[in-house]
């Protein structure tokens, strides 16, 4: 059923709404899961739905909702005003009117959709032949999927404004374990992309194997402090949660770390973020959830924080501009860190670890969540990684954990990479990165 938007504005100016916005994203998505070369999982769905806010008495109220019949208007604008009555809040209420200019695009291969089904599918059995073939000790290829979307959002509000933006991407993920005598290590691959042509199996299926079998015979090292180089995706996950910090909320409530830190040094001059959702890849927006046009931007700049983010209520708070940072679901926005991109270096991960007679080299970070106090900067992370040893690699390490305080270790920055990688969990580019001292406990 068509959703009928005109009438939508037309009935929440008849309630007396202030103001109303509405955002419609229509998908579709499939995915298949390979399991022994046998088709394991397969699904395939269309959906919709619709976001719906207005203000009414000076408060906010919303609405989410994937039913459309002839009552869903109406169930909207009832819904709108019943939670805008509950709102106790006196925080600033605001539909914005839009941006002066927006850098408006898509990230959208239709190529991607004519693509066959069977030669999607026959990529998977590719993947599994050649990981299970691949070395002796990769003793299970756990699974192997694909799968892949597309939307189509508009966001439109009471006072004229109407963005568009349409997505695709694809995704392969693949889950694999090594075993040599008694010890077994399991690992996971992603790609992601919106165009199937830049997959290359052979690269995929190597990576994930060498990255996998380099964890065998691995032991814990001394407990003590060591040189420290994370890798980029190590090294993306904690720049993303020191930048959580940047979030104006938290500033105004007193929990931020950069409490007046604005345009100070919050980190090593070796250290440039730039958050830029504008780039061409699967995490590509050019206006935020509450229409606010999206920039590239610098958060740090040579070690010096350059800006808050800022959502419309926070920005009206502190009387600035908001950043097109918000996010949100029925109800208030919270600002979000969009694709982030950390300024390479000029040396190489072999010509940072050749100046560390021993130090430690971090592949992997766990626990994030319990072992990581946003308020203080205190963290202690279960990893894994290498010794290294003479300036080179050397055996690797399982069962440590490493710890130190975010504000601390990055104003001490030793090194930061040339090596830069795209990330998707990390929602980043980002290089491998040295540091002076981090506390790292095994044995």
């Amino acid at each position: 059923m068509r959703f009928n938007t005109k009438k939508f504005f037309e009935l929440a100016k008849a309630h007396g709404f202030e103001a109303a916005d509405l955002n419609i994203s229509k998908g579709h998505s499939m995915s298949v899961t390979l399991y022994h070369g046998e088709i394991e999982n397969y699904s395939e769905e269309n959906t919709t739905d619709a976001v719906a806010r207005g203000i009414i008495n000076g408060k906010l109220g919303g609405c989410v909702t994937e039913k459309f019949d002839k009552n869903t208007i109406e169930f909207m604008i009832d819904s709108i005003e019943k939670t805008a009555r509950v709102i106790e809040t006196n925080d600033p209420v605001i539909i914005y009117k839009g941006s002066k200019k927006y850098h408006r695009g898509s990230y959208y291969n239709k190529a991607l959709f004519e693509v066959p089904f069977e030669e999607k599918k026959k990529i998977l059995f590719e993947i599994e032949k050649k990981l299970f073939a691949y070395d002796k000790r990769i003793n299970e290829v756990a699974s192997v999927s694909y799968s892949e979307s597309s939307e189509d959002s508009i966001l439109q509000n009471s006072y004229g404004l109407k963005l568009k933006t349409k997505k695709s991407d694809f995704s392969i993920v693949a889950q694999i374990t090594a075993k040599e005598k008694d010890e077994i290590r399991s690992n996971y691959a992603v790609f992601a992309g919106n165009n199937l042509e830049e997959f290359d199996v052979d690269k995929f299926v190597k990576e994930l194997a060498d990255e996998t079998l380099k964890k065998l015979g691995s032991s814990q090292c001394k407990s003590k402090k060591y040189p420290v180089i994370l890798n980029p995706d190590c090294s993306a996950t904690l720049i993303r949660a020191y930048l959580s910090s940047t979030n104006a909320e938290d500033v105004q409530k007193n929990s931020s770390l950069f409490i007046g830190k604005l345009h100070q040094q919050i980190a090593s001059k070796k250290l440039t973020v730039t958050e830029n959702p504008l780039t061409k890849n699967v995490f590509f927006d050019y206006y935020d959830d509450e229409g606010v046009a999206i920039n590239k931007k610098d958060i740090v700049k040579k070690g010096v924080l350059q800006t808050y983010l800022y959502t419309l209520e926070t920005a009206a708070k502190d009387g600035v501009e908001p950043t097109g940072n918000g996010y949100r679901g029925a109800g208030k926005a919270s600002a979000g860190l969009g694709y982030i991109i950390i300024k390479p270096g000029r040396k190489s991960e072999e010509e940072m670890m050749s100046s560390i007679k021993e130090g430690v080299y971090i592949t992997d970070l766990e626990g994030l969540h319990a072992g990581m106090n946003a308020r203080s900067g205190n963290f202690s992370l279960q990893s894994q990684g290498f010794m290294i040893r003479d300036g080179k690699l050397a055996e690797p390490l399982s069962l440590i954990t490493v710890s130190g305080n975010l504000v601390e270790m990055f104003n001490n920055i030793k090194d930061i990479g040339s090596n830069s990688k795209f990330l998707l969990g990390g929602k980043a580019s980002c290089p491998s990165i040295s540091f002076k001292k981090l506390f790292v406990s095994g044995q």
